[in-house]
C-alpha cells in the first residue's frame, strides 16, 4: 500500500471518531450545568424556543473544551487500533515510515485549531453577549410575574421582596421592603416609599430604583447596625450569577468583549489602579491558547497510541483522559498564579502549551521506536520475574 492511500485511510478513520467525540464531550460538559440552567429557565416560564436558544448560547463555550480532547482521543485511537491490530508492524517492515502518516495528523490538527479558534476567538464573545441579554430578559420577566401586591418574592437568590402596592396602571411600587443577605455576615433591609424595576442592559443586571427610604445594615460579627437615609438609591442584581459562579464572566464583562477590547480594557483598569486588570489579560491569552492545544492534542495523539499495543478503545480513552487531565491540570495551576499575581499572565496560561510541546516533541522523537509497547507482555514479564526470584521463599513459607 503506497503511503498516499496510507494518508487517506488514517485521516478517513480519524475524521468521524473526531465528530463523535465532540459530541459525547460537548454533551458532558453541557450536564454540569443542565440543571442548573433549567431551574433558571424554568421558574421563568420561559418558552421551548428559548431553552433551546439559550443552549446554543452556551455551546461556544463548550466546544472549546470539547474539540482539544476530542482531536486528542481521535488520533490516539487511530494509531492505538493500528497498533493493536500490527497495522504499525506491517508498516514499518514495507519500509514507511512512521513519519510520513503525519501530514494528515497535522493538517486535521491545524483544522481542529482553525475550528477551536473560530467558537474561541470569534463566535464565544458574541454569544456571550447575547446569552447575558437573555438571561436579563428572563429575569425582567421572572421578576414582572414574580411581584405582586403584599407578597414575599423569592425569586432572587439572597434577596426577598415585597411591595405593599402595586397599581396597575403605573410600573412604580409603593412600600417596599427589601431583605439583601448576599454579602457574607451581612443582614441588610431596605425601606422605601416608592420603587421602580429597571434593566440596565450596559451592565447586564436589574436595577431596583428605590426613592426615600432606609438602609439598615446588621452586622453579625460587630452586633452592630448602621442606617443610612436616601432619597435614591440603586439596588443591583446580577441575573445568571448562579449559572456563572465559577467565573462571574457575565458579571465582570470579560467573556463577552472582543479580544482587542480586552488589552484596550486591561489598560485602562490598570492605569486606574484596579487589580482585576490581569483577569483580561489571562482571558486574552486564554482564547489564543486553547486553539493551539487543540492542534498539540492531536499531535500527541498520534506517537502516543503508536507507542503501545493494547487491543479495546477503553485503553485509549483512559490514556487520553490521563493526559487531558494533565494539561488541564497545568492550565489551572497557571491560571491561579497568574490571577493572583504570582506569575505574569502570559506565560501563566501559556505554560500548559509548552508543557503539551514538549510532550509531543518527546513522543515524536520515539515514534518510530521498532516495536511498540505490549502493556500485558510487560506485566507477564513482571510477574514472571517477581516469582522466578520470590517462588522459592513463598514455597518455603508455604
Amino acid at each position: 500500500m503506497s503511503p498516499a492511500i496510507l494518508k487517506r485511510c488514517v485521516l478517513a478513520e480519524t475524521a468521524p471518531t473526531f465528530l463523535v467525540n465532540i459530541l459525547v464531550f460537548t454533551f458532558i460538559l453541557l450536564m454540569a450545568r443542565i440543571m442548573t440552567l433549567a431551574n433558571l429557565v424554568i421558574s421563568n416560564g420561559a418558552a421551548t424556543w428559548d431553552i433551546v436558544w439559550i443552549f446554543v448560547l452556551i455551546l461556544p463555550k463548550s466546544l472549546s473544551m470539547s474539540i482539544p480532547i476530542a482531536a486528542l482521543l481521535a488520533t490516539l485511537t487511530t494509531f492505538l487500533r493500528m497498533s493493536a491490530d500490527s497495522e504499525i508492524k506491517v508498516i514499518k517492515a514495507s519500509g514507511i515510515s512512521l513519519f510520513q502518516l503525519l501530514p494528515p495528523i497535522l493538517w486535521f490538527g491545524l483544522a481542529a485549531l482553525v475550528l477551536t479558534g473560530f467558537f474561541t476567538v470569534y463566535l464565544a464573545p458574541i454569544a456571550n453577549r447575547q446569552f447575558r441579554a437573555e438571561l436579563l430578559d428572563l429575569a425582567k420577566a421572572r421578576a414582572d410575574l414574580a411581584i405582586r401586591e403584599q407578597v414575599f418574592v423569592r425569586d432572587f437568590p439572597g434577596l426577598t421582596i415585597y411591595v405593599g402596592q402595586l397599581p396597575l396602571q403605573a410600573d412604580l411600587m409603593k412600600n417596599v421592603v427589601i431583605n439583601d443577605r448576599r454579602s457574607p455576615g451581612e443582614n441588610t433591609f431596605i425601606v422605601a416609599e416608592e420603587g421602580l424595576l429597571d434593566v440596565d442592559r450596559e451592565g447586564g443586571l436589574l436595577l431596583f430604583r428605590l426613592q426615600n427610604g432606609v438602609i439598615d445594615r446588621i452586622y453579625e460579627s460587630k452586633n452592630s447596625v448602621d442606617s443610612i437615609f436616601f432619597d435614591t438609591y440603586e439596588l443591583k442584581i446580577f441575573p445568571g450569577a448562579e449559572f456563572e459562579n465559577e467565573e462571574n464572566s457575565l458579571v465582570l464583562g470579560r467573556a463577552e468583549l472582543p479580544g482587542g477590547e480586552l488589552l484596550a480594557e486591561a489598560a485602562r483598569a490598570r492605569a486606574v489602579g484596579f487589580p482585576g486588570w490581569m483577569d483580561y489579560v489571562m482571558e486574552y491569552h486564554r482564547r489564543l491558547s486553547f486553539p493551539v492545544a487543540a492542534f498539540l492534542m492531536a499531535v500527541i495523539g498520534a506517537p502516543l497510541g503508536a507507542s503501545f499495543r493494547t487491543r479495546g478503545r477503553n485503553f485509549g480513552l483512559v490514556v487520553g483522559l490521563l493526559v487531558f487531565l494533565l494539561y488541564y491540570s497545568a492550565y489551572s495551576l497557571g491560571l491561579s498564579l497568574g490571577g493572583g499575581g504570582y506569575v505574569p499572565p502570559g506565560p501563566a496560561i501559556w505554560a500548559a502549551d509548552v508543557l503539551a510541546l514538549a510532550m509531543a516533541l518527546f513522543l515524536l522523537k520515539g515514534l518510530n521506536r521498532s516495536a511498540p509497547i505490549d502493556l500485558g507482555a510487560s506485566f507477564r514479564r513482571l510477574r514472571a520475574r517477581f516469582y522466578a526470584k520470590n517462588g522459592p521463599k513463598f514455597r518455603a513459607e508455604a
